[in-house]
């Protein structure tokens, strides 16, 4: 039988029903040591103990002295002082002698003799002195009710003689991971079987909120275990996560369970990712059951665990962190569903933002590594056109966006290294890439989203790399052309060979599946112009139509057996360890708008991509030769 979601519910109805349902639902306080009290959450005011200082105490080196005496004094007329009597050698800290009401710093003090200091400026009464209660004053109030402690906090509570404050205790949670075709992350999957990483992901998150998280065994598919591991998580726990299993399929118990042993508050939330979350209570408890996808169970966790989480500790979750940006292309969204997009940003110098989409897809979990953002797109909105706005939540802070560079085009895994070595070398920006094919990386360099594009675009006419595009894509502007590659391209084959394939014409055999690169990738370019050149008609090549959108892609479709041949660079045949007949060599290169050639960023990439050090190891890297790396040219187009 077919399951179904219950109605769905918005977004705001989903949390409101949520924080209606537990408004009153708190962990027992404890007592602990305010040495151990960073990041916990007081669960009563605290006053101050004692005044700090409670004392009159020097606030500098120096020496204590009668404020009176010090009058008049100046270089032309010095005023002396006699050592005990006018005034006496002081620390930071010290207690002020009671005939004395003022502090000189040592830099403003000669002393002339072992009895006579000689000053030459004179000080105010209570000058450099610390009052009583300067830093906290008994009885005053330090720290309010439901306020998360911080590194501050505890040198301010035990400076006022607080040693022990009453916290909430640290939600108890129990994650369950559920599914037969799990295994742990050590193990090696076999064909079918996934890695269980959603437990460690959600429950890094959960710490970080201030919970003490346990997870289970992994549970396989049968609903008496689901149910058992279930019950015997509640009896001990403040909430509980079980992962996977919320959706409607034949094996996702997790809704029946929950409907025996409790009430379900909403099954699906129209959002995406994350549409199949079940919210329930059972025995006054919390539980919720996250989709299976990486994605949806992490959206999930963000927006609806974490409010929870803080409500158990006696405060509210922290706002998201959130700008507006702009999108510089048509964006699709399903209406009725509130979608939240991964994307990068980019930075303008009038500080505007504008937001760059990334693969979508619940289970994409390089697009949020990639990510310096999740766009909101409103539920009752039909996805955004060029110009539109809409709300980010940034996942990264302000000033690393505005720093780094976005390259969107053609995939190069030098482009890795080069990564790497910024982040090594200490260079305070990243290169962000999104890998989309030469002629995207063109569009969107053109539409303003990039500051760089990545392309390797054969001109079939003149045997020439990328010129005669730039002429079209960006006729009267300036352009720098930084070569960063040529590279080694050929066919990737299965180890050994067993097809026997030796050029492009085996490729037209019938028992030959080819795998192609999407339209527009340089590659894609280079196959079509190496078929018209061996007079082979695409309509003879069988998958010419099945696409990957990157040389590591293909490679791996080849090393896995989904096809028997992929065009692409030398590089990734290397790293997937399969075979490589090698067809022709190819010119790489970095595009990007004059106008920001003196950036210091572009200065500090054009620096590094010269270094012979880093040439080195991108020859390394197979297939590459770096005889031209780092040459520039302008083009006044």
């Amino acid at each position: 039988m077919v399951k179904k979601y219950l109605d769905k519910i918005s977004l705001a109805d989903a949390l409101k029903k949520l924080k209606n349902n537990f408004k009153d639902l708190r962990t027992a306080t404890e007592k602990i040591k305010t040495t151990a009290a960073e990041g916990r959450v007081s669960a009563e005011a605290v006053k101050a103990a004692r005044s700090a200082p409670d004392y009159y105490a020097s606030a500098m080196d120096g020496i204590a002295v009668k404020a009176q005496l010090t009058a008049g004094a100046s270089e032309r007329n010095p005023v002396q002082l006699k050592i005990g009597r006018d005034a006496v050698a002081v620390d930071t800290g010290d207690p002020i002698p009671e005939q004395f009401n003022a502090v000189i710093k040592i830099e403003e003090v000669n002393q002339i003799d072992q009895n006579t200091y000689q000053i030459e400026k004179g000080v105010p009464a209570w000058n450099h002195i610390r009052s009583i209660g300067e830093s906290a004053v008994k009885g005053n109030l330090l720290v309010t009710t439901a306020h998360r402690i911080k590194d501050y906090d505890i040198g301010a509570l035990l400076e006022a003689g607080v040693t022990e404050v009453e916290v909430y205790q640290k939600p108890q949670i129990t994650i369950i991971p559920t599914g037969d075709e799990l295994v742990e992350a050590e193990a090696a999957p076999k064909r079918g079987e996934l890695v269980e990483f959603n437990s460690q992901m959600v429950r890094a998150a959960l710490k970080k909120w201030g919970a003490e998280v346990k997870i289970s065994d992994i549970i396989p598919d049968q609903k008496n275990l689901i149910e058992k591991a279930l019950t015997a998580a509640a009896e001990k726990s403040d909430m509980l996560i079980v992962l996977s299993g919320s959706s409607a399929g034949r094996g996702d118990y997790t809704i029946d369970i929950l409907k025996e042993k409790g009430e379900i508050l909403f099954h699906g939330v129209n959002i995406m990712p994350g549409k199949p979350l079940i919210a329930a209570e059972i025995d006054g408890k919390p539980v919720f059951g996250l989709p299976g996808y990486p994605l949806s169970a992490w959206l999930d966790n963000q927006l609806f665990v974490r409010e929870l989480v803080s409500q158990l500790q006696g405060i509210q979750a922290a706002d998201f962190n959130q700008i507006e940006a702009e999108v510089k292309r048509k964006v699709p969204s399903d209406i009725g569903l509130e979608e939240f997009l991964r994307v990068n940003l980019t930075v303008d110098a009038e500080g505007k933002y504008t937001a760059v989409p990334l693969k979508r897809g619940s289970s994409a979990m390089e697009s949020i590594l990639k990510a310096d953002g999740i766009m909101r797109i409103a539920e009752n909105k039909e996805g955004l056109h060029p110009g539109d706005k809409a709300p980010v939540i940034l996942l990264k802070e302000k000033n690393k966006i505005k720093n780094d560079l976005l390259l969107i085009g053609s995939h190069d895994l030098s482009l890795d290294l080069i990564r790497n070595q910024l982040h090594q070398k200490n260079y305070n920006f990243d290169l962000k890439l999104q890998t989309v094919g030469s002629m995207a990386g063109l569009t969107a360099l053109r539409r303003g989203e990039s500051q760089l594009a990545g392309a390797h675009l054969l001109d079939p006419e003149t045997g020439e790399y990328n010129i005669s595009y730039l002429q079209r894509f960006f006729k009267g502007e300036k352009l720098v052309v930084l070569n960063l590659v040529h590279r080694e391209q050929g066919l990737y084959l299965k180890p050994g060979n067993p097809k026997k394939i030796n050029g492009l014409q085996d490729l037209t055999e019938a028992e030959i599946n080819y795998i192609n690169r999407q339209r527009g990738a340089g590659t894609r370019v280079l196959f079509d112009y190496l078929l018209a050149e061996n007079k082979i008609e695409p309509e003879q090549i069988s998958g010419y139509e099945k696409e990957e959108f990157t040389h590591i892609a293909a490679a791996a479709a080849v090393g896995r057996g989904s096809a028997d041949a992929a065009l692409g660079i030398r590089a990734a045949a290397e790293v997937m360890e399969v075979d490589f007949l090698p067809l022709a060599e190819e010119r790489y290169d970095l595009i990007f708008r004059e106008e920001i050639l003196e950036q210091p960023q572009i200065q500090a990439l054009i620096e590094l991509i010269s270094q012979d050090q880093l040439k080195t190891e991108i020859e390394k890297l197979g297939g590459y030769q770096c005889r031209n790396t780092g040459e520039i040219k302008i083009l006044d187009l």
